[in-house]
Parts: C-alpha cells; structure tokens; sequence
C-alpha cells in the first residue's frame, strides 16, 4: 500500500440562493444537516446525487418543502423518525464538484451543514486547494477559509490511482471543458473525441469522479 500526508482545509461555503438547501435554512433556520456523499449521477444532464440526514422539529414540512423544490429532480425517502429524516436526492447543481475534480482536491465526508454554510474538509496538496480557492474568488462564490495545515488523514494511492485509460480521459475531459461552467463540450462529443460510446465514458467519468472526490476511510 502506498500512502502519504497531505494538506487539510476547513473551509464553509454558502450555497447559492437557487439552490434547495438555502431556502430550507430560509425558511427552518434551526436544521441541522449532513451531507452523506454527494456523487454525478447522470453527467449528460449535471444531475448530482446526495444521501442527505436534516434534524429538525417541523420534519413533515422540511420534506414538504425540499420534495417540491424547483431545483429537485429526484426525492426518495430513506428513513423517517419524529424529528429526524434521511433522504436521496437528485438536484443540478455542479459547481463546487466540477471545481473540486479540476483542481484533484478530496472531499472527507459526512459535511455538516449550519445556516446555509456547508463546512467542507478537503484534502490534497497546497497547490491544488490553493488553486480550488482560486476558482471560488473567480466565480464569486461565497466562502470562509477557516483553517489549513497538516492533514491527519494518510491518503492511499492505490485506492486514489487511475488506470492509464483513466488518466487520458480526465485529462481530455478537463482540456476539453467538460467540467467548465457552462459546459464547453458536452458528453457525447467528448465520448466522440475520444473514440468511446456515451453510456462507457458515462460509467468511466462516475468511477473516475468517486476515486478523485471522496476520500475513502
């Protein structure tokens, strides 16, 4: 096994105001939230796909409101307690993980989220979380930098590692701005441009994103 230390940052980022999680703080200012994992889903249309856990004592309304959101594709109920919910949910709404793969920056999850503020733990060189932050000034995204030193987390590599087929196709996705937003190419033409069908590059970019996004304990 091969491992190595890396940088940690604690930033907090707002979601944008369009986005379902800012009007459920809007309206329930004392939820708590987690973000279990947040993966790609269908990469033709940006849909990502989140298991979400929300503490709060108006839980029936906190569905309510989320279920029916405009920005909601999805909503599968996974457990429901009396004050406690946990859901999957499919939602567009790409911009911090498009950022997060260009930039080969790790996400350590679950993310705890607290007045529209999503408290993120990212893990990967200096250079590449220098770099993310960049990207967040860019595009005027709202966030905190709130600490960054030493990573306590050891990343395995082999579990990191792409394959070589792996490799020519995030460098060509990234060249080509599949992961711009907007998009500059869209899934077909990259699959086109590098000789494959649609439905295997779709398969491929989901394992390559979950191998370069989430860290794996």
């Amino acid at each position: 096994m091969v491992s190595r230390k890396a940088s940690l940052a604690r930033i907090k980022v707002k979601f944008p105001e369009q986005i379902w999680i800012s009007e459920i703080f809007d309206k329930f200012p004392n939820i708590k939230m987690e973000i279990e994992y947040f993966l790609p889903f269908d990469l033709e249309k940006s849909i990502g796909n989140s298991i979400i856990e929300i503490q709060d004592y108006h839980i029936k309304d906190v569905i309510n409101s989320v279920r029916t959101h405009p920005s909601v594709h999805d909503f599968t109920l996974l457990k429901q307690e009396e004050n406690k919910v946990r859901f999957n949910i499919k939602t567009k709404d790409p911009y911090l993980l498009y950022a997060l793969i260009k930039c080969g920056v790790l996400v350590k999850f679950p993310v705890h989220v607290r007045n529209g503020f999503a408290y993120w733990r990212l893990i990967s060189s200096r250079e590449n979380i220098d770099k993310l932050l960049t990207i967040f000034e860019q595009r005027k995204i709202n966030y905190e930098l709130l600490r960054i030193g030493t990573s306590p987390y050891i990343l395995d590599e082999e579990k990191e590692r792409l394959t070589l087929d792996e490799s020519k196709v995030l460098e060509a996705a990234i060249e080509q701005g599949f992961f711009e937003i907007p998009r500059l190419i869209s899934l077909e033409e990259l699959a086109n441009h590098l000789g494959k069908s649609k439905s295997a590059l779709s398969v491929m970019l989901r394992k390559i994103i979950k191998k370069k996004v989430v860290v794996n304990d």
